[in-house]
C-alpha cells in the first residue's frame, strides 16, 4: 500500500481561506511507518488548510489513544494523545522541508501529502513515560508477576548494624 495519496490534503481548485480535512488513524495507518513503540491506535486528525496566495498554512489537531508498551512491565496497554501543531507550506522550485515547521511543494504539485506529519505528531504526544494508569485506589495496573520480580531485584540499604565496617570505626573516633 502506498501511503501517497491516503493521508493526503488536496491544494488545487480550492479558493483563498479555510479548508477542513479529516482523517481517521487505525492500525492500518500504523502499519505503513516502521516504529517499534506504536503498532495499532485510534486517533482521529483534524486537518485544517489555511490558503493564502503562495502561502499555505495546514493545522493539524490529534485525539486519541494508541497502544504503547509499558517502560515498567513491558506489557502492552493503551494511552490518550492530544496534539495541535502547524506547519507553514511555501510554494517553489525545489521541493522538502526548509526548517521543522516549513516546507517546500513545487508549484505544480495538486496535494501536500501529510501521513508522515501525522505520525511525527503522535509520536511526539506521546507521555515522556509510559507507565500503566493507577487504578481508582491508586494501585498500579501493571503486570503483578512483573512487579513482584521488579520488587526482587530492587536496591534496599542495609541495615544500620551492617553499614559499620569494623575496619573503619577507628578512624570514625578521629573525626567526631
Amino acid at each position: 500500500m502506498s501511503k501517497r495519496g491516503t493521508y493526503a490534503v488536496r491544494i488545487s481548485g480550492l479558493g483563498e481561506g479555510d479548508h477542513d480535512f479529516s482523517f481517521e488513524l487505525d492500525r492500518q495507518f500504523f502499519t505503513l511507518f516502521e516504529h517499534p513503540e506504536i503498532e495499532s491506535g485510534n486517533v482521529h486528525a483534524e486537518v485544517t488548510l489555511e490558503k493564502k496566495t503562495g502561502v499555505f498554512s495546514l493545522h493539524f489537531l490529534l485525539k486519541g489513544e494508541v497502544e504503547v508498551v509499558c517502560d515498567r512491565c513491558l506489557e502492552k496497554f493503551m494511552t490518550g494523545i492530544s496534539s495541535s501543531q502547524s506547519v507553514f507550506v511555501k510554494m517553489g522550485d525545489t521541493t522538502g522541508e526548509i526548517e521543522d515547521d516549513v516546507l517546500m511543494i513545487g508549484r505544480d504539485d495538486h496535494e501536500i501529502e501529510v501521513g508522515q506529519y501525522l505520525f511525527e505528531f503522535i509520536i511526539l504526544a506521546l507521555p515522556y513515560q509510559k507507565v500503566h494508569p493507577e487504578d481508582s485506589r491508586g494501585n498500579s495496573t501493571c503486570d503483578p508477576e512483573m512487579l513482584k520480580l521488579l520488587d526482587a531485584h530492587r536496591f534496599r540499604e542495609p541495615d544500620q548494624k551492617e553499614k559499620s565496617d569494623p575496619r573503619w570505626d577507628a578512624l570514625k573516633g578521629i573525626i567526631e
